[in-house]
């Protein structure tokens, strides 16, 4: 049997297993259907200090440890159910290798199918999680960092930019007050048409500072920035809002009110380009220490099922702003039935802490 790692000046013609176990960063060995290793790729070579010609040829059971120490095939491997499972391998140099292995069928129907399996050393597994909460920590920083510039410049936008265009619109209004008396119809029309691009250049300018930061978030709390995206969304899409709150202040630090207005922002935002909605139902309320947005349209809906092969960068982004807050992030949906997400977080102990709205 050609091996699968081949000197650089041979032309192998890799099968199509061969090719794809190359691409898996994780320990990955190819066998067929009684076990007989066909194809291996570089680290699993490297977790087992085996050459893929000694691998290639051989059964599986040389990795394997059975109940009775010996290296036949443990009954997970030859159960036919096995998907994964914790099992104890063991290398060339006969060290016992703690192992999570994941067992992939491969065109079983076919007669010619076989097994792909996955190696995970119980250290990455242990690696693992740790290394999650350190990106969740990271993400968690950078989306700090991004709304705190966000503030910056929509204040620098609202102040600075805002003053000077209301001056400059004082003047050319005052201008045009008194090209009245001269007659002159081309300049006074000239006049009203600065005047005018001027009060929408205004209005733009309010619009992009408000949707970069909205201001009310930080000066009067979340409940009263949801009802104003609430009106704006309305106002914009012409789907029908309704939006209940029996609270009128809540308690949370700024870092989760912020990023509950952007899960809804997120989620109006999706209702919008893929519902096809007349309506959306939303609350906010407080149970049993809890706060729970939760934001319902009757819409199209979709099938669960397709979830995972979806580009729901959307939903991913939102899921993370819930489990940083250390929150959770449910959605359930089923076609021409619409759909319904749920967020919950906990409020923190001292919820009757005298801090400003929204912070």
């Amino acid at each position: 049997m050609r091996p699968f790692m081949q000197m650089e000046n041979e032309q192998p013609n890799q099968s199509i297993s061969q090719l794809l176990i190359q691409h898996i960063s994780e320990a990955a060995i190819y066998t067929d259907a009684h076990f007989t290793i066909i194809a291996c790729n570089k680290a699993a070579t490297t977790l087992f200090h085996y050459n893929a010609r000694e691998l290639t040829g051989s059964n599986i059971s040389i990795l394997a440890i059975a109940a009775d120490g010996t290296n036949n095939p443990p009954p997970a491997i030859k159960n036919i159910d096995f998907n994964e499972a914790m099992a104890t391998c063991i290398n060339r140099w006969g060290q016992k290798l703690p192992v999570h292995i994941t067992r992939h069928a491969i065109n079983p129907a076919a007669g010619e199918g076989g097994y792909l399996f996955i190696y995970r050393s119980a250290d990455e597994e242990q690696e693992s999680p740790r290394i999650t909460a350190q990106l969740r920590e990271l993400s968690d920083h950078l989306l700090t960092i991004r709304e705190t510039e966000r503030t910056n410049i929509a204040r620098e936008i609202h102040d600075e930019l805002g003053q000077q265009l209301t001056i400059l619109k004082m003047d050319v209004s005052w201008l045009y007050q008194k090209l009245q008396k001269y007659k002159d119809a081309t300049l006074i029309e000239k006049t009203g048409d600065t005047l005018k691009m001027l009060n929408e250049t205004i209005k733009t300018v309010r619009r992009i500072a408000t949707e970069l930061r909205p201001s009310m978030l930080d000066d009067l709390g979340l409940v009263e920035a949801l009802e104003w995206q609430s009106k704006e969304f309305e106002k914009r899409s012409g789907i029908k809002i309704i939006f209940e709150s029996a609270i009128s202040h809540l308690p949370v630090s700024n870092a989760i009110a912020t990023s509950l207005f952007r899960i809804y922002q997120e989620a109006l935002t999706n209702v919008a380009r893929h519902a096809q909605a007349k309506k959306v139902y939303c609350t906010l309320q407080v149970k049993h220490n809890q706060v729970i947005l939760s934001i319902k349209d009757d819409g199209a809906g979709f099938d669960m099922k397709t979830l995972g092969i979806k580009k729901t960068l959307g939903l991913l982004g939102m899921k993370e702003r819930a489990l940083m807050m250390g929150g959770r992030f449910d959605i359930y949906s089923k076609p021409g039935e619409g759909t319904s997400i749920l967020v919950t977080t906990t409020l923190p102990a001292d919820n009757n802490s005298k801090s400003p709205p929204g912070q």
